[in-house]
């Protein structure tokens, strides 16, 4: 018989988490016993394929391998002094050796054969089911289970019904794991007391949920039961309060990735035949880390897509009597295998719904993955109404959580979102989430609340989407570009325009227009911490002193540091005391960093730039088409500290801008502008009803109608956030342009001048014919082309070349 043992990686600070949770629900009493004081069980709610149900089934075989790894002194379990639970410092210690011996294991599995047991109450029928699994997990015939559960069923009490389980195996506690919790809902149709709502509750999805926690705690109540739960839902995963209402502590487990350690060790414990599978890939041993680096990068340590890609790499190579992978070819085989391990593990790459508040969710995930933000474990988000557990909005779309380790053990307070490449690709290759990760900017703002401040934030979301969105079109399909050209009326008349300012990838390496998000307690301790680099930044609280975003530009010898105040007014409107207000704040701010810094060679420019939808009399624009522009370096002559007063008069510019209603308009578009008016109006019902509509005209604008060559970037696929990928993509381009003459298209077909053709052709050349067809006046206008002589000829020549 072919034999196949799957290894049983180190999962230590799990197990030690769930018996961890079942001591802390002890306190020692003063006579030396001890006294049950608050009922815990811990929660797995990570992505299909973490290792939830794994680590369920295996809970005895780990018990017994850490047994055999405790000294000779009987070395037992106990928490760190540090520890900052005071039940967990007094709670029993005990050896890893007396739970291995001492423990029954059953996995339940919520599922369609639950209602089958004989009786019509929850509590009930989950007893039922436990002593069934019980007796079959433990060798019993069919005849004896029967015997078994009935006489467990006969006992009087649920105290009674657990020590009869505990007495007929001889043990003295009893791990529980209930796995698919999310089945809760389905069993909530034959199991009426699922659903009594005891309290006012706003969503009814929640109340199975409520009272699952209150019919399970009396299985802790006995003291020993061990109890672990499994599965994503967002009902519970939202809503730990509802544990918490039942006197129940909810404690998530940690279930990391495989780090390379774990890998490797998988690589040489998995038995597949008569080979580890290490032997069946590698021909030297000189290969492993390398390999086990490239299988970390291209499937994150995920248990299931692990072992679902090694064993579709053992299928292409075990027809082969020796091991073919080598440095070369290594690579290549594993992404060969990316569609079958695609296959095995699409119930967690594709969300279940389509539509544009999944859209804004996903949005959020990447982004904080690609940022490596750090959250609380218990984080709740609310995004499009919804309230969500970000541990479970993390899984729905095959991302998962990686805790951060802290000085306290047991203590797990904190995590990161991670991802990997395949996953990547398979977001890549889904025509929905292709929106978000090819044309789509990332999310800057952590949620949207159903309060009149949605409004305003609402106003700054839409302004740095598509701000970071032109941004990231020019800078992944042209190797220098033009700031102000491609961010249209926000920098007219500023230093920016007036400077020519352009950026590049090779300038913005590895800070590749982010959008960062930190605490800024001052101005001073902001900029040294993260404005130094370029990049988009977003103050992670809100902070009245300071400006709610910022984009820092590196351009030669000069950083420019522009500082957006947004202002969403339709009920008031904003006054000019109020802007010199704002900016004086922001620039005493700047000239505190000048007089903290070292000389520098660097030019300083700072810029605030005011974005409101309304402005009162008093704030007076030279014309409907122009910004109001002031530069304020006087205040460098007030303020800065006389040992830098020498180069702060040469390196320093200070500017205000305030942008005008229609510069803000030819930024924004004509349905942004159309989609603000009508938030400007809406009842806060009306705001939460449409939100998502509004989200979808937002997404299809951006897509539509801002920037034309957009769609041929789409055509051409060159729209990709990692660098590697928008290298992958210029050349992608270049060669399909490459079979478009544009040298005679310019001067033959649309009459350029030697010099007019100069100028046109970097800006346009990078394009193919079918994006030549859909360029029109405003595309030409947004790449920089603005001399009216050449864009009537090139207009002229588009016409002849498609009619």
């Amino acid at each position: 018989m072919f034999r196949v043992i799957e290894p049983q990686i180190d999962r230590e600070e799990d197990i030690k988490a769930i018996i961890e949770t079942f001591l802390s629900q002890f306190t020692t009493t003063e006579y030396g016993g001890t006294l049950l004081t608050r009922p815990a069980c811990c929660f797995a709610p990570h992505i299909y394929g973490a290792g939830k149900t794994f680590l369920g089934q295996q809970f005895l075989a780990y018990l017994n391998i850490f047994a055999q790894r405790e000294r000779s002194n009987e070395e037992v379990f106990q928490q760190l002094d540090t520890c900052s639970d005071a039940s967990l410092q007094s709670a029993p210690q005990i050896s890893w050796k007396h739970f291995a011996e001492n423990t029954l294991s059953v996995v339940l599995k919520l599922g369609t054969s639950f209602p089958d047991a004989p009786y019509p109450e929850f509590r009930k029928a989950l007893s039922f089911n436990i002593a069934w699994a019980a007796a079959e997990g433990n060798g019993k015939t069919t005849n004896e289970t029967v015997r078994f559960t009935d006489a467990a069923m006969e006992q009087p009490t649920l105290s009674a019904f657990i020590g009869y389980l505990l007495q007929h195996f001889q043990k003295q506690y009893f791990f529980l794991m209930i796995d698919e919790l999310s089945e809760i809902s389905a069993l909530s149709k034959h199991y009426g007391e699922l659903t009594e709502m005891q309290v006012e509750e706003h969503d009814p999805k929640y109340v199975p949920f409520r009272n699952f926690f209150r019919e399970i705690r009396p299985f802790l109540d006995t003291g020993k039961v061990i109890l672990y739960l499994a599965g994503r839902t967002a009902e519970i995963s939202a809503r730990l309060s509802d544990a918490r209402s039942s006197k129940v502590v909810l404690r998530m487990l940690q279930l990391n990735p495989f780090n390379l350690k774990n890998i490797e060790d998988y690589l040489n414990l998995f038995i597949h035949g008569d080979k580890k599978l290490k032997d069946w890939f590698l021909c030297l041993d000189d290969l492993q880390d390398r390999f086990v680096e490239l299988l970390k990068r291209k499937i994150g340590g995920i248990p299931l897509i692990l072992k679902n890609t090694l064993l579709a790499l053992l299928a292409k190579v075990k027809t082969v009597a020796y091991p073919i992978i080598n440095d070369s070819n290594m690579e290549s085989l594993l992404d060969s295998v990316f569609g079958d391990v695609e296959r095995h593990s699409a119930t967690f790459i594709v969300p279940e719904r389509v539509d544009s508040s999944t859209l804004l969710r996903y949005q959020f995930v990447l982004l904080n993955h690609q940022l490596g933000t750090v959250f609380p474990n218990d984080f709740a988000i609310t995004l499009c109404g919804t309230k969500t557990y970000l541990i479970d909005l993390v899984a729905s779309f095959g991302f998962y959580s990686e805790f951060i380790e802290t000085e306290v053990l047991g203590s797990n307070s904190q995590f990161k979102i991670g991802c990997c490449e395949f996953i990547l690709k398979a977001h890549s290759g889904n025509p929905f989430l292709r929106e978000v990760t090819k044309l789509l900017p990332l999310s800057n703002f952590e949620y949207i609340p159903d309060t009149s401040m949605a409004k305003g934030v609402f106003f700054e979301f839409v302004f740095m989407n598509i701000f970071r969105f032109r941004l990231l079109t020019s800078l992944y399909s042209n190797s220098s570009c033009i700031v102000h050209s491609v961010i249209p009326g926000i920098f007219k008349g500023s230093l920016i325009e007036h400077d020519n300012v352009s950026y590049s990838k090779e300038s913005t390496v590895p800070y590749t227009l982010p959008i960062l998000k930190d605490v800024s307690f001052s101005f001073d301790d902001y900029y040294r911490k993260h404005l130094q680099h370029c990049g988009i930044f977003i103050p992670k609280d809100s902070n009245s002193s300071g400006p709610d975003a910022y984009f820092v530009l590196q351009n030669g010898q000069t950083r420019y540091v522009v500082g957006f105040q947004f202002k969403f007014y339709y009920e008031s409107e904003l006054s000019r005391r109020h802007v010199d207000k704002e900016a004086d704040k922001f620039f005493k701010g700047v000239v505190k960093v000048l007089n903290n810094l070292p000389c520098s060679p660097i030019q300083l420019c700072f810029q605030f730039v005011v974005v409101c939808t309304h402005y009162d009399q008093s704030v007076l624009f030279p014309d409907n088409e122009s910004n109001i522009v002031e530069d304020i370096n006087y205040l460098t002559n007030e303020n800065v500290s006389q040992s830098n007063e020498a180069i702060s008069r040469s390196l320093l510019r200070l500017q205000l801008v305030i942008v005008s209603q229609s510069n803000l308009e030819q930024f924004l578009g004509k349905e942004n502008v159309e989609a603000l008016n009508k938030i400007g109006v809406a009842s806060r019902g009306e705001f939460r009803e449409e939100f998502s509509e509004w989200c979808k005209s937002i997404f299809e604008s951006m897509s539509n109608e801002y920037i034309s060559p957009v769609r041929s970037l789409a055509d051409t696929n060159l729209m990709e956030v990692e660098d590697t990928r928008g290298e992958e993509n210029v050349t992608a381009s270049s060669s399909m342009s490459s079979s478009f003459d544009w040298n005679t298209f310019l001067r033959e077909r649309c009459g350029l001048s030697e010099e007019e053709f100069s100028v046109c052709y970097s800006k346009i050349s990078r394009f193919g014919r079918i994006s030549l067809s859909r360029m029109n006046e405003d595309s030409l206008l947004e790449l920089g082309i603005r001399d009216p002589s050449i864009l009537t000829k090139l207009l002229m020549g588009i016409t002849k070349e498609f009619n």
